[in-house]
């Protein structure tokens, strides 16, 4: 059985009323609650909000593009908590915000237009991953995991698998 390709907006449909104003229409509500893993429709409005007005008002096809995007990477990302959906939430704004910076990098007339973006790009990466660690910290309850796959011991040497404590 195939997987069920859902529409990119999840049918949710953005409209420019204003400058800097946005109508959002959600046919089902039941999407957003599960887009941000939550049963409150509340949370989940003010979420979308966010998400979406972090991709700006513009009524163009990349903007929406740009929406559609980020809800997706909020789906992927299968939020389960308050702080994951903020952290989904926050993730997608930064990717989003680090690839408006990098097209921008890559246009620049003047050396100094170049270190204004170098230096946003840079502080952008660097705050995506610090929050793509948090959430797999979050995730995984602060523990780490190391798997060892392949030990040598060489002769006379000696070897111990497991916890090691000191009395």
């Amino acid at each position: 059985m195939g997987k069920v390709e859902k529409p990119a907006n999840r049918g949710i449909e953005v409209n420019r009323t204003g400058e800097n104003e946005m109508h959002v229409n959600v046919p089902d509500p039941q999407v957003l609650l599960d887009l941000f893993g939550t049963g409150d429709q509340g949370v989940a409005g003010a979420l979308l909000v966010q998400a979406l007005g972090a991709c700006g008002t513009k009524h163009e096809p990349q903007a929406q593009q740009g929406r559609d995007f980020m809800l997706a990477m909020i789906e992927d990302m299968a939020p389960r908590d308050a702080v994951e959906r903020m952290l989904a939430v926050q993730m997608a704004a930064t990717h989003a915000s680090l690839m408006s910076i990098s097209n921008k990098l890559n246009s620049v007339d003047s050396l100094h237009q170049h270190e204004i973006y170098e230096r946003s790009f840079n502080r952008l990466a660097r705050t995506f991953a610090a929050q793509a660690e948090a959430m797999r910290k979050h995730r995984n309850g602060g523990q780490s995991k190391v798997i060892v796959e392949h030990v040598t011991v060489n002769e006379g040497g000696q070897a111990i698998v497991g916890q090691v404590q000191k009395s």
